[in-house]
């Protein structure tokens, strides 16, 4: 069943929408528990996108009906998912006020194994943002089409009129000093230090997309510090379009420790054993 919600954020001054999907009122309602929590994977758009495009334009309400788990896409305007000066405070909304809003009134776990984040461009520097600053939040973060990129070295290269629009329209300056929430390369290399096992991380970029430099960059970087076991790199054919993120999404989902993998097909097999 797939909800839109729109409800008051006192983070973000007024009412936002977010879409909820929930693995319920399938063929197998029989085998969801009464009173069960669903694992919940977070979803990000990208710059000028909205709350609408992941079940829009991908296939990810049909992952999570086959593997049953809870979808949440979440609406970012154009924010970078930060804190913004004008009091908008996105960062905070994602991370803190729209779980407690959402698992307050739906039966989503709020345990860190059941709760995974990704995002795409925009939302894939935010899911890293977000997942990097929050590991005891999130056991897997799904980085596709964005570096993630040194958000710190690009702030300092800034020339003194570029740091000010920075500062005044877009991000709170002590995000973007060292080890401040954007220091995204820096808190990369803090998880391991966290006390929380080590998330899964998984970044794709198409081969041909404008931002494969960005990734190529953070491999150069994992690899310099000795860090290449704790992500998992895929390149392939493509280019900053939803064609590659569906498949990139497929490929996250393959990997998450999802608890009930394949649960429409263990119903659908039970009752057709002809059909193994």
């Amino acid at each position: 069943m797939s909800f839109h919600q729109l409800h008051f954020s006192k983070n973000l001054n007024g009412y936002v929408d977010v879409n909820i999907y929930l693995p319920v009122g399938t063929e197998y309602e029989d085998m969801v528990e009464p009173g069960e929590k669903f694992q919940t994977l977070w979803l990000l758009h990208g710059a000028f996108g909205n709350f609408m495009e992941w079940p829009q334009y991908s296939a990810i309400e049909k992952l999570a009906m086959l593997n049953k788990f809870a979808v949440v896409s979440v609406d970012g305007d154009n924010s970078g998912y930060n804190d913004m000066p004008n009091g908008d405070n996105y960062y905070t909304y994602i991370v803190e006020e729209l779980p407690a809003f959402l698992r307050k009134h739906y039966p989503l776990s709020d345990k860190r194994e059941d709760n995974f984040i990704a995002g795409l461009s925009m939302g894939g520097g935010g899911a890293a943002k977000i997942g990097f600053n929050n590991p005891d939040k999130y056991c897997a973060i799904g980085i596709f089409s964005v570096g993630p990129f040194d958000t710190i070295g690009r702030y300092e290269a800034m020339d003194e009129e570029g740091k000010r629009r920075s500062d005044t329209y877009f991000c709170k300056p002590e995000d973007n000093a060292r080890g401040g929430r954007n220091d995204l390369w820096g808190k990369f290399l803090a998880l391991r230090d966290s006390g929380y096992p080590m998330p899964l991380i998984y970044d794709a970029s198409g081969e041909q997309d404008f931002a494969y430099k960005d990734i190529q960059e953070f491999m150069k970087f994992v690899k310099e510090n000795g860090r290449e076991d704790d992500v998992i790199f895929e390149t392939w054919p493509g280019v900053h379009a939803w064609d590659f993120w569906d498949v990139a999404v497929h490929k996250f989902v393959d990997l998450l420790p999802l608890k009930d993998r394949g649960i429409w097909r263990k119903w659908y097999n039970e009752r057709h054993p002809e059909a193994r």
